[in-house]
């Protein structure tokens, strides 16, 4: 019988649904800029929102990223990356929306 590894859990903002962490997008703060981290490695605190735009949304209306990375976040750059993430993962052939693979 093969043994499983560990799979990391993270809660997404919008959701507050618990995933494995490869599946969410991860957001951190760097040089007082909060931005998309797409290599889940970034420095220092990190927020994370399924790969869908309404969760990602209802995190913005719910401030959940200024509470979590505990910095002021530009609503409009925060925006910006995470459709220029969803267009990235839409051309490299990767399904874009991951809630049905989730299990929601």
């Amino acid at each position: 019988m093969t043994r499983r590894g560990h799979v990391p859990q993270r809660q997404c903002a919008g959701c507050g649904g618990r995933f494995a962490k490869h599946s969410l997008v991860r957001f951190t703060v760097t040089r007082s800029l909060a931005m998309v981290d797409t290599g889940l490695r970034g420095e220092g605190r990190g927020a994370y929102t399924c790969p869908d735009p309404d969760c990602f949304e209802r995190a913005l209306r719910k401030k959940a990223f200024e509470r979590r990375l505990k910095a002021a976040v530009d609503a409009g750059i925060l925006r910006h990356d995470f459709e220029h993430l969803l267009i990235t993962l839409v051309k490299n052939g990767k399904k874009a929306n991951l809630r049905d693979s989730k299990g929601v």
